[in-house]
């Protein structure tokens, strides 16, 4: 039986150097991509049984300083790390 909703609680996000005012952005960015990751790809093996690697992420300086694009990247590394 495939989920209909998946609920992510993410109680805390500690990224070095961001603004705090870019926190939002960020926020946005992470709920928008992984929406359409899970959409577009499914819910990943390793999400549904509980196990997850999460992986120490490294961004070149251009993602980075874009907030939302910081959050879709975070996504797409958490996406991963899931699999």
């Amino acid at each position: 039986m495939k989920p209909r909703a998946v609920t992510l609680h993410i109680g805390e996000l500690e990224i070095a150097g961001l603004d705090p005012a870019g926190r939002f952005d960020v926020a946005r960015g992470i709920e928008g991509e992984l929406a359409r990751l899970l959409a577009s790809e499914g819910v990943p093996e390793g999400l549904l049984e509980g196990r997850a690697v999460l992986p120490q992420l490294a961004l070149d300086h251009g993602a980075a300083a874009v907030p939302l694009e910081l959050g879709r990247a975070v996504a797409r590394a958490l996406y991963e790390g899931w699999r």
